[in-house]
């Protein structure tokens, strides 16, 4: 082998490091966290109040109208009597006002919460570092979303889509950060995590408060633009300030987001497993 072969093995190899040194450093850059709100519920609930009786009230008027219409053509000059349609009408509108009454203060019972200061999403993983056992968390303030409460009814509950910051997530290492918004999540060009709910399951009866629900939500997770349907368990509390607090928690695997980790010293046997877990306090809507 040439000296010239020995000398550039060598330079090829630092170089080689150091532009991987430099790659891992400049892909854990990202921007600033952009700024967002909540996304609105759009999802209507099941039974639309109002609609159904002014269309039945309406339908009754018009019958009754050309009824007293038909009345009038067979009689002569109107008289008294044909005016007691009329009143017969007024009569029977009446309850139908009381009826539409009662149901639209019924849906004004209905509460919307926001996830408000306090709330916390995070992700746990294990790992051998330095060949010990060591599970990393991840935590982020970063989070949006919320519910709509019916507390006589939580049955009717319902949930907006939630969305979390990747380019905040913190561990204890600053290099690990880097690698986790740079190369595993790619926070620059995919921002946010999100989770839209599709179904509660297990949650019924009225709200009381101090009383503990355990209840699921199923819905899409997507990451780096990889969506997969989970489910996540759910224990939550109704205080007496009409604020939601507890925690939703599942497991899922990075190989159905296809993240990947890169190699570095020192860290070997990362699992595929990764739990995730929502520690969230929901206040009413403005005041969080």
């Amino acid at each position: 082998m040439s000296r010239r072969a020995l000398v550039g093995a060598p330079a090829v190899v630092v170089a080689a490091a150091l532009a991987g040194v430099i790659w891992f450093f400049v892909a854990g850059n990202v921007g600033d966290p952009t700024p967002v709100t909540a996304p609105p519920i759009t999802s209507e609930p099941t039974a639309t109040t109002g609609t159904t009786a002014e269309t039945s009230v309406t339908t009754a008027t018009h019958a009754k109208e050309e009824e007293a219409g038909g009345d009038g053509d067979a009689e002569a000059p109107p008289t008294e009597p044909a005016a007691e349609p009329t009143g017969a009408e007024d009569t029977e509108e009446a309850p139908e006002e009381e009826s539409s009454e009662e149901e639209t203060v019924q849906s004004g019972d209905v509460v919307e919460l926001e996830l408000s200061e306090g709330t916390e999403a995070r992700f746990s993983i294990y790992e051998d570092l330095r060949g010990e056992p060591f599970t990393v968390v991840g935590v982020t303030t970063e989070v949006v979303g919320r519910v709509r409460v019916d507390p006589s009814d939580l049955s009717r509950s319902q949930m907006g889509q939630i969305l979390i910051n990747a380019r905040t997530f913190a561990t204890d290492s600053g290099n690990r950060d880097r690698a986790i918004r740079g190369p595993i999540l790619a926070a620059e060009q995919h921002e946010f995590i999100t989770f839209s709910p599709t179904g509660i399951t297990g949650l019924s009866g009225a709200a009381e408060a101090g009383r503990e629900y355990s209840f699921s939500v199923v819905g899409d997770l997507t990451v780096r633009e990889i969506t997969r349907t989970v489910t996540f368990t759910v224990v939550a509390r109704w205080d007496a300030e009409g604020r939601l607090q507890g925690s939703a928690s599942t497991t899922v695997l990075r190989s159905d987001f296809e993240l990947g980790v890169p190699s570095v010293p020192f860290v070997a046997n990362v699992a595929d497993e990764v739990g995730l877990e929502l520690a969230f306090i929901a206040a009413p809507a403005g005041l969080g």
